[in-house]
């Protein structure tokens, strides 16, 4: 068990520590033995796990979840009330002893019919599945050996949806898919062992390369803030505490976001949970910040604050060029750097598939405003 166990861990880190298939803590693994789950706990990054960084969970307790009958509307209500009795019941599935918190993806990774199943959020993948003509194209390259599942909330919902469409290729004498690709998210595969694993993984970015029309330009660089930097600091921390940090970035592939607020929907909203989670959701748009951008960031950064309970980490200065990034603390805005080159070379891949196709407002304030995702953000941090 314990070989198992440690090509789990270095499947994990190999994918974890190479930013085109994960970036800050996303993504997640797991390992089937008998009757014991072993899944990626939640808030601990792939690039750096070990075996403390797995929660053993009970297969048996896990799968009588699924005889239970939660709150299925999508009020905000009863959202709240089913995310809470799930959550309550994944953690009464831990095997005695474990206190860590597994992947809200738990249930998903258990009923997977792979023993070993790496789910990922490759930015070439995004550029696919946040794609407008994504879900066609998928078909169109992969046929059956794959399954493509529209913008669905994670979780317990994203779990069941699967669960439902795998039985179904199951009564249509259909073998299962290679790739399970998810609208706005990631993709998951699994297969008896890392080898197999890696393989399709190389099959699908080799695939997906071939038909990429254009490669993103250069992420933007560093630049001096743009205005009085006592000024800046100040609005950070009113925004992002004392001990906020700021950065201003500039050119590369930004330049062509910064035109018009047409052009930085983009930036402005958001193309999958790790965005959110890391980098706010979406950016705020100063399309007048004059001489005074720190005067303009209070004004509209107040509004967006209380629209969404929490500050924008990216405003974009189309006047002077560039993006201010905020945060918290020095770890914090690493993330958010991270996530917006992320975001930027993502748009560039959509180029290819039909162009960029956005989470919509209510699937952004339910990651807003998720328990299970603020957790996660805490974690990073």
């Amino acid at each position: 068990m314990q070989e198992n166990l440690d090509d789990l861990i270095s499947i994990s880190r190999e994918y974890g520590s190479d930013s085109r298939w994960v970036i800050a803590g996303g993504g997640n693994t797991s390992l089937k033995s008998g009757d014991i789950l072993y899944v990626k706990a939640s808030g601990f990054p792939l690039a750096t796990i070990d075996q403390e960084g797995f929660v053993r969970m009970d297969r048996t307790k896990l799968a009588a979840i699924w005889e239970k009958t939660y709150p299925d509307g999508e009020d905000k209500a009863s959202v709240a009330h089913r995310e809470r009795l799930v959550l309550a019941d994944m953690m009464a599935s831990r095997m005695p002893g474990e206190e860590r918190r597994p992947s809200v993806e738990a249930q998903l990774h258990d009923l997977l019919p792979w023993p070993l199943v790496v789910h990922l959020h490759p930015t070439l993948v995004n550029g696919l599945t946040c794609a407008l003509d994504g879900e066609t194209i998928a078909a169109e390259i992969f046929g059956d050996s794959q399954m493509w599942i529209e913008m669905t909330d994670p979780g317990y919902v994203l779990a069941k949806k699967i669960r439902n469409r795998l039985a179904d290729k199951s009564s249509r004498g259909l073998s299962n898919p290679d790739f399970i690709l998810l609208a706005n998210h990631g993709v998951f595969v699994g297969g008896r062992d890392r080898d197999e694993v890696r393989t399709k993984y190389k099959q699908l970015d080799q695939k997906l390369i071939s038909l990429v029309r254009r490669l993103p330009d250069k992420a933007p660089a560093d630049a001096p803030l743009p205005a009085e930097t006592k000024a800046l600091e100040m609005a950070a921390r009113r925004f992002f505490g004392d001990q906020a940090e700021i950065l201003f970035v500039r050119g590369g592939e930004l330049d062509r976001f910064l035109t018009t607020a047409e052009n930085a929907r983009v930036l402005t909203g958001c193309f999958t949970p790790d965005h959110i989670v890391y980098a706010g959701p979406g950016a705020l748009y100063l399309e007048e910040s004059g001489n005074d951008p720190a005067a303009a960031w209070i004004r509209d950064g107040q509004e967006y604050a209380e629209r969404w309970g929490k500050s924008a980490n990216v405003v974009l200065l189309p006047e002077h060029s560039g993006a201010l990034l905020a945060a918290a603390d020095g770890k914090a805005l690493a993330n958010v750097k991270l996530l917006l080159n992320n975001a930027l070379d993502v748009a560039a891949y959509t180029e290819s598939f039909g162009g960029p196709a956005m989470l919509d407002e209510r699937f952004v304030r339910f990651i807003v405003e998720w328990e299970v995702e603020n957790y996660r953000s805490r974690m990073a941090t």
